[in-house]
């Protein structure tokens, strides 16, 4: 174990060794009380399915619910409830350790670290103002699916999940850019990190959220936010 260990750098040094010696489990829930539309993507499918009752749900789903739509997903160890207008990865409702969090934060740097080609330039990838499955079900037009994800996310952290709540939304802020303008999940997820010990972290967060376009009380918050998390780093 890392003892406490919380820095990301620290994280990135232990990440080959995490990765030899992590045994990833897979999981599979049954979906139950199923209220309203309901449904799921499997892998790499790019059509969604109807949830019913009773549906068996494998580690690499993700189940999305539309308007006044609910569905209970039970585990062997773990029963969660998705509420309406959300979406959640089955593989993301775990429990982490804090230094799962820590290799799962690491490996995020290293997919959104800038590439470079031949010519020495950065060779950005990403497709911006996109939705991977959002036109698929047009049933579910309750937003964007970005959204829905980090809604999906809240309702982890909001079960005790939290660890396994920042990375989903780490992820959903990378394949939806769009979303990391949103102040009010990234206010959300940075408080997260810092409630967890993670102040590094947080004030990596809150530097680049005090950059978007926040309300008065936002802008409080996020200069309280850096001003806490940096008197506590020079303590220490």
């Amino acid at each position: 174990m890392l003892n406490g260990m919380k820095s990301r750098s620290a994280g990135k040094s232990l990440i080959l060794f995490l990765m030899v010696n992590t045994i990833v489990v897979a999981q599979s829930f049954t979906a139950a009380d199923v209220i309203g539309q309901v449904k799921f993507q499997s892998g790499s499918e790019e059509s969604w399915s109807k949830v019913e009752e009773g549906s068996l749900l494998n580690t690499e789903a993700v189940v999305a619910t539309g308007r006044n739509s609910t569905v209970q997903l039970v585990g062997n160890d773990f029963n969660f409830i998705l509420k309406e207008n959300s979406a959640v990865s089955i593989g993301s409702i775990k429990k982490l350790s804090l230094d799962e969090l820590l290799l799962a934060l690491a490996m995020e740097d290293l997919i959104n670290a800038p590439r470079k080609n031949g010519n020495g330039s950065s060779d950005n990838t990403a497709v911006y103002g996109t939705e991977e499955s959002g036109e698929d079900f047009p049933d579910l037009n309750s937003g964007p699916f970005g959204i829905k994800r980090l809604n999906g996310a809240m309702q982890l952290a909001n079960t005790g999940l939290k660890e396994s709540a920042v990375v989903f939304a780490k992820e959903t802020f990378r394949k939806y850019p769009d979303t990391k303008s949103i102040p009010s999940y990234r206010i959300y997820f940075a408080n997260v990190l810092y409630e967890k010990g993670l102040y590094e972290e947080a004030l990596e967060e809150f530097n680049e959220i005090i950059k978007l376009d926040l309300n008065e009380d936002q802008q409080k918050n996020v200069k309280t936010a850096l001003e806490d998390i940096k008197k506590i780093l020079l303590s220490n």
